[in-house]
């Protein structure tokens, strides 16, 4: 049963017992305290069909979805809407931060710095909006660039634990429901103070009970894996690579990509994309050759992956880098893994290509947007979507690609290697976060504002 014909099954079931709009899809439903004079095969179909239409609701539980790859599965999602028009439900947000929102279940969290020095988590309501809690989990201030705050860092949830990064170092792991501090440390008191010029910004990534962190700086860069449930070392690799000055700064996360069976952590960064193996963190390949003739090479784009590729960028500050492809191995000892494709026009800068579809869809800073053939690296089209700057990543749903510009302007497009376009949506504030996708829902983050955006 797919989750529209569970939906409109409930809905029928509903309706014929006159029944009103019950809680699902991650809500509370006691059908026999809702109708205590149904009889007990009603009351165990219309569970059934809940829970079918629960089961089928994606999560968005870390950086661009619950892989990292900032695609969901989920259909009949809003393709249109404005300030009003098709929003569920709007919040004020405290403070200031630029982490994307993620969903599970019920609960949406997001990250804040308020009085631009306390740390704060929230939880909100995804149904109604309303907060559930905000928790002040610390203070500090780092130096930033002045787009960002210690708020950067995207969190991670299974549902049970919520897991928070902020610039400071401070690491702290909650229970996602009560918010109950679990652990805490400091990465910077374990391993040394961070010397990167914007300050950090690559967010933590969940995987078989391990959380794995990349600190790449001029200082000893590293990529940490920690145990989710406790934070003690399960392994640290050091990533010192050949790079130069702010050449060794990266504000990317990794990914998690699947060759040949076998999971990789793949990192982007000090002008290397290179693989470990999640349980070990054993390196398994890498490839160079992403130096740029800039003396600003640092990463801020994430790799991306889908059908057998890995795509990321080489800085594209000032139009200067360049886009390219790689096809991930799997190997008992280190291997050099070659570029498959290289392009250079319109490759992006801070926003992270979207793989979907066999295709590559990008957009740089500027507003100058691409789709690029996976395989071949060939463009099918490049064109401008926004006069205004853009720094939040694409995401992609049922056939369609959601561009956010820095003014949460939302063009959705067909995922088509001929560019239609189905829709511009305008909230106009400011926003760097990635929006998420869950539940027919589509939340997008700006500095002032939480918005629910979904269909009537």
């Amino acid at each position: 049963m797919k989750r529209r014909e569970a939906k409109s099954l409930l809905q029928q079931i509903q309706s014929s017992f006159l029944l009103p709009e019950m809680p699902i899809l991650g809500g509370i439903f006691e059908p026999i305290k809702l109708y205590p004079d149904m009889n007990t095969s009603c009351i165990t179909l219309i569970a059934t069909v809940t829970m079918t239409v629960n089961l089928m609701a994606d999560n968005w539980m870390s950086f661009r979805g619950t892989n990292g790859q900032a695609v969901s599965s989920e259909t009949n999602l809003p393709l249109s809407w404005d300030r009003e028009k098709n929003v569920a439900w709007k919040v004020g947000i405290p403070g200031k931060g630029t982490s994307s929102p993620i969903v599970h279940g019920d609960r949406v969290y997001i990250t804040s710095q308020v009085d631009d020095r306390d740390l704060h988590v929230l939880s909100f309501d995804l149904k109604r909006g309303q907060q559930l809690w905000n928790l002040k989990l610390g203070s500090g201030r780092l130096p930033t660039h002045q787009l960002h705050n210690m708020a950067t860092p995207t969190p991670v949830t299974d549902g049970k634990h919520l897991w928070i990064l902020f610039g400071t170092g401070d690491l702290i792991c909650l229970n996602a429901v009560s918010g109950e501090e679990q652990w805490r440390r400091n990465l910077r008191k374990d391993y040394g103070d961070y010397k990167i010029n914007h300050g950090m910004g690559s967010s933590p990534v969940l995987y078989d009970d391990k959380l794995f962190i990349a600190c790449m700086h001029q200082g000893p860069s590293y990529v940490l894996a920690l145990d989710a449930s406790n934070g003690m070392v399960l392994w640290k690799k050091a990533r010192d690579l050949e790079a130069h000055d702010e050449g060794n700064d990266s504000y990317s996360t990794p990914i998690l990509v699947e060759v040949d069976g076998n999971t990789q952590l793949v990192l982007s960064g000090a002008e290397h994309l290179n693989a470990y193996d999640p349980a070990t963190g054993r390196e398994i390949w890498k490839s160079g050759g992403m130096r740029v003739p800039h003396p600003y090479g640092r990463t801020i784009s994430g790799p991306a992956a889908g059908a057998g590729k890995v795509v990321t960028v080489a800085s594209g500050f000032r139009n200067q880098g360049f886009m390219l492809g790689v096809t991930p191995k799997t190997s008992e000892t280190l291997s050099e893994v070659t570029h498959d494709w290289t392009i250079k026009r319109y490759s992006p800068d801070c926003s992270t290509p979207l793989i979907y579809r066999g295709m590559v869809f990008a957009i740089r800073d500027d507003g100058m947007a691409s789709c690029i053939d996976l395989e071949t690296g060939q463009a099918h089209w490049q064109e401008r979507l926004f006069k205004e700057n853009v720094k939040v990543s694409p995401i992609a749903a049922d056939g369609y690609v959601y561009f956010t510009s820095g003014r949460a302007n939302t063009k959705v497009i067909k995922a088509s290697k001929k560019l239609e376009l189905v829709s511009l949506n305008e909230l106009n504030e400011e926003t760097l976060a990635t929006p998420a996708i869950s539940d027919g829902r589509v939340i997008v983050r700006t500095f002032e504002h939480l918005y629910c955006i979904r269909r009537p």
